[in-house]
């Protein structure tokens, strides 16, 4: 007998399955397929190296080959530390979150989307590696944008659907969403920084960003410190 002919709702039937799996095995298989995208993602930045790679016999050749394929080692160290911030903010948050519903497993795959999608920016910032021509960049830094976004809107998500551990600390729920704030902020005002050049990005990406998020951290620490953080246990 189906939900309809036992005169439960689709949508209720369908909750209702969401909420049994969420509170078994299926919340790793969430993780373990997240992490497993991660881990290829990452690992296809180095696929422009090698893409069509003939190493001549001669020594100076072989060094001026090599030194021809700068920009392509550049983007792929770029590349490969953004996202692996953009991994430990996905893990961190999932290691506070207890329960999913539909609405967070669909969050989770556009975060997935955007994900998958680097590779291409990150190729094309190899490719076109010139201080002269800023287009790589503003596509690259517009590109982690919108990962940045979609992981902020995720863990709002799953805390207004109260979805986190219940008994997180309602500080740690702030300092979690101030940091995930600051860094889509970061991510955002890099686009303009991306106009002045990939140095100029850079320093947004891999100096500015881990020091907001030091920062935010210090912040709400002093905070809770002075009183200025509720003692209630129950996430915001």
């Amino acid at each position: 007998m189906n939900s309809a002919e036992a005169g439960i709702p689709a949508r209720t039937a369908d909750n209702a399955v969401a909420a049994a799996a969420s509170q078994g095995p299926s919340m790793e298989r969430l993780v373990f397929f997240s992490d497993a995208v991660f881990a290829i993602v990452i690992t296809l930045l180095v696929l422009p190296l090698t893409a069509e790679l003939e190493l001549p016999a001669e020594a100076l050749d072989l060094r001026h080959e090599v030194a021809e394929r700068w920009s392509k080692v550049v983007s792929f160290v770029v590349g490969f530390l953004v996202i692996g911030q953009f991994w430990i903010a996905h893990h961190n948050m999932f290691g506070l979150v207890r329960r999913f519903d539909p609405g967070l497993l669909w969050m989770n795959l556009m975060v997935l989307l955007t994900v998958s999608f680097m590779p291409f920016p990150t190729a094309v910032l190899g490719a076109r590696l010139d201080e002269t021509d800023s287009l790589p960049v503003v596509f690259y830094a517009a590109s982690m944008t919108v990962s940045s976004i979609a992981l902020t809107l995720t863990w709002l998500y799953a805390r207004r659907r109260r979805l986190v551990d219940p008994d997180l600390p309602s500080a740690a729920v702030r300092q979690f969403t101030a940091r995930a704030l600051v860094t889509s902020a970061i991510f955002l005002l890099s686009i303009g920084a991306a106009f002045l050049g990939l140095t100029a990005a850079v320093l947004f990406w891999l100096v500015l960003l881990p020091a907001g998020r030091i920062l935010v951290g210090a912040v709400t620490r002093r905070q809770a410190a002075s009183g200025g953080a509720g003692a209630s246990s129950t996430p915001p």
